[in-house]
Formats: C-alpha cells, sequence, structure tokens
C-alpha cells in the first residue's frame, strides 16, 4: 500500500496553483529543494512524470498530474474534515483566528459576525483588528485564518476576492461653511482643511488616489490621530473634513452630530475584500465564516460591483 503524506499531496497542489517549484516553495515557507523532493517521491509511487518541467517555462501538470490532483485535492478535504471530527470528539474548541481592517470591524461586520457565533457556537471566533498592513501581513506569515479589509486592488502574497463595495463620505460638523450646500464643487473642497489618520500607509495612499478620481487634490490636512474615534472628534467639533466609511458615520449623521458633504460625482468606494494566506490551505472553520459573511452581505443587498483588480506597478 503506498504511504500519501498530506504534506506532499500540499506540495502538488502549490507546485500547480502557481506554476512553479520556486513559488511552491514561497507560498508553504520551505526550501525549493524540499518541493522537488516531495514532487519527485509522488512520481516515483506514479510510475510517471507529473509534471512537464522545461527550462524558463512554468510547470504544468500532465495528464496522469492532473488525474493526481483531484485525488489530492479531495483527500486534503478529507483531512481536514477528520481532523475537525477528532477535535469536537476530544471536546477540543475550534477556534477561528479573524484579521480585520479596523473600520470593518467597527463598522460592517458586528452583526454578521454575531450571527455567526449564534449559528455555530462550536467555533471560537478570534477577532484580531488592525490596518490593512497589519491585516496583510497576518495572512502572509499564516498567523490568521482568514482576513477582510477594505482594498482598491488585491494585496501581493494573499487569495482575496472582493464581496461588496462599500461606500465613502465625505462629512464635518454641521458649522462648517460648506455644510447644507446640495452641491459642491470638487475644486472647493480641495482648498478645505482634513481631518485624516495620524499613520501613512498602502491605504492611505488608496484613499488619496481615491479622492483625486473624484476631482480633490492634495488637500491641506489640519489634524491627525491616530485613532479613527479622534479623528470624528475633531471633526464634529468643527477642525476639518473627514472621508470615512459612510457605514461607519451612519449614526452620526441621522444625530446631526456630522453633516455629509456632496459634490455631485459618482460615489467614492473601496471594495471590502476577503481573503486568505498562500502558504496553506484554508481551514474548514475559515471558509464556513468566508461563506457566512458574504452570504449575509449579499442578503443585505451589498455586492461586488467592479471586476478584481491589480495594485499598480
Amino acid at each position: 500500500m503506498i504511504n500519501l503524506s498530506p504534506r506532499g499531496l500540499e506540495v502538488l497542489a502549490a507546485v500547480a496553483e502557481t506554476g512553479s517549484f520556486a513559488a511552491a516553495a514561497n507560498r508553504l515557507g520551505i526550501a525549493q529543494p524540499s518541493v522537488s523532493q516531495h514532487v519527485q517521491a509522488l512520481e516515483r509511487r506514479a510510475g510517471t512524470a507529473l509534471f512537464l518541467r522545461r527550462r524558463g517555462r512554468s510547470a504544468v501538470l500532465t495528464e496522469a498530474g492532473e488525474r493526481v490532483l483531484a485525488h489530492a485535492r479531495t483527500m486534503l478535504s478529507d483531512v481536514a474534515r477528520l481532523s475537525e471530527a477528532l477535535e469536537v470528539g476530544a471536546g477540543t474548541v475550534r477556534r477561528i483566528l479573524f484579521a480585520c481592517q479596523r473600520p470593518v470591524a467597527n463598522a460592517v461586520l458586528p452583526p454578521v459576525l454575531a450571527s455567526f457565533a449564534r449559528a455555530h457556537p462550536e467555533y471560537e471566533l478570534a477577532l484580531v483588528a488592525g490596518t490593512l498592513d497589519e491585516v496583510v501581513t497576518h495572512l502572509r506569515d499564516g498567523t490568521a485564518d482568514l482576513g477582510c479589509f477594505l482594498s482598491r486592488w488585491a494585496p501581493e502574497g494573499v487569495a482575496s476576492r472582493a464581496i461588496s463595495v462599500e461606500r465613502y463620505a465625505l462629512v464635518a460638523a454641521p458649522s462648517h461653511p460648506l455644510a447644507g450646500r446640495s452641491h459642491i464643487d470638487p475644486d472647493e473642497l480641495s482648498r478645505q482643511k482634513f481631518v485624516r489618520a495620524a499613520h501613512r500607509s498602502g491605504f492611505s495612499e488608496q484613499m488619496a488616489d481615491m479622492l483625486r478620481e473624484a476631482g480633490i487634490g492634495h488637500t491641506p490636512v489640519a489634524s491627525r490621530a491616530t485613532e479613527s474615534g479622534m479623528v470624528r472628534e475633531l471633526a464634529a467639533a468643527g477642525v476639518g473634513i473627514w472621508c470615512t466609511l459612510a457605514q461607519a458615520v451612519r449614526g452620526d449623521i441621522e444625530s446631526g452630530a456630522l453633516v455629509e458633504l456632496h459634490t455631485g460625482g459618482p460615489p467614492m468606494t473601496m471594495d471590502l475584500r476577503l481573503a486568505t494566506g498562500t502558504r496553506r490551505l484554508p481551514a474548514p472553520g475559515a471558509r464556513l465564516l468566508a461563506e457566512h459573511i458574504e452570504s449575509t452581505l449579499r442578503g443585505a443587498g451589498r455586492a461586488a460591483i467592479r471586476p478584481p483588480a491589480s495594485a499598480p506597478a
């Protein structure tokens, strides 16, 4: 009987999905010679080549390789389900480490995560909130099972897909000189002072790109703060205009604490993306949570409307 290790099957799947032994090694966090050894061991047992190897070209599965890969994926899925079943039998708490961008964790997902917890009490959901860069790092190094963040393109090093489009709003204090106007020219907004987060990151660059597309160029900054709650207080106090997730300030707008400023142009939006790392297969619990988030948002009438994009060169 042939003894097949799950690790060897993971290596086979990684080479097939990435198209190269080097990329598979990077995804799995192992040395390239180890990838070659796993594939060669499978080929010896199969009695035939599983990949066409041509210098300078992608590793392409042979017909035999395609058949083996199909069985490998089935076996890996079965192993994951067996592992979960054993944990349940042993009374082990199954944990999902969910890394989430802070504004999404605060404004978009609380009711979604609450409904997941009620529907699946067998899982312990550990939420880690952070910046976009921190969430992507958790996914890349394998310390998070699933991630959720706002981004106008797909970050490198993680497998992500857009599940909804979230609108951004320009808000200010009711006493702001532009408050109450039905239409504000973007050039006029460009001359106004803004309040924003203190740190510079890949996400702040995306925010700047979004504003430029709306016709709002480089804006003077009145104040910066490390937390969104502090930025909100500065905006409400009349210090400057704040560009933020519309869902995050819906209550403030309804109560009159903040007012939305309208340019009359197309809405400013960001894709809400779900993502997993590429070093290992997603755990069944992570897949279950991802399906719950996506189906719940779809049921609420929020759907992705832009095709996935790549980061600019």
